[in-house]
């Protein structure tokens, strides 16, 4: 007499095992994982990344306007795509991120005017807005004060 087994299945051709389930679904996961990271465009943290540098070009013109005694400006070139620093330091800002900036309303060439830093560290005040798709921030800078701060939005 030919005894069965309850858990092993005579034809072994019904249906997908659990590891064959397993290996299908982990390659589905690569390939999704590989698909998000070659999409084109600014993620957040290169909006983050590009926040820390634009407060970090402030600092450096107050700094430069505070040790050389003479105002420092920082301004935003529209047909470069970048912040200038009057030390000659820029910025670039990729394509597909957004600038709104609330602050001087000085322009000249092409460039406009975002702060002006003074030799007693004071500053005219301003608010940089970067932002793509929901992620952004705010880098702020004091008025009063001249301090630089980044707020995420």
């Amino acid at each position: 007499m030919l005894q069965t087994s309850l858990t092993w299945s005579t034809d072994r051709k019904a249906g997908f095992t659990l590891l064959e389930m397993v290996a299908v679904m982990l390659i589905i996961a690569l390939v999704a994982g590989l698909a998000v990271s070659i999409t084109a465009g600014t993620g957040r943290a290169q909006i983050e990344a590009l926040a820390l540098r634009t407060a970090a070009l402030f600092r450096r013109e107050r700094h430069g306007a505070i040790l050389t005694g003479h105002s420092h400006l920082v301004s935003l070139d529209f047909k470069n795509r970048s912040l200038l620093g009057d030390s000659g330091d820029t910025v670039a800002i990729p394509r597909d991120v957004t600038i709104d900036v609330l602050g001087m309303d000085e322009q000249w060439e092409g460039q406009r005017a975002v702060v002006r830093f003074e030799p007693d560290g004071a500053s005219s005040g301003a608010v940089l807005r970067i932002s793509r798709e929901g992620a952004g921030y705010e880098i702020r800078v004091n008025w009063f004060t001249g301090a630089v701060a980044i707020e995420q939005r």
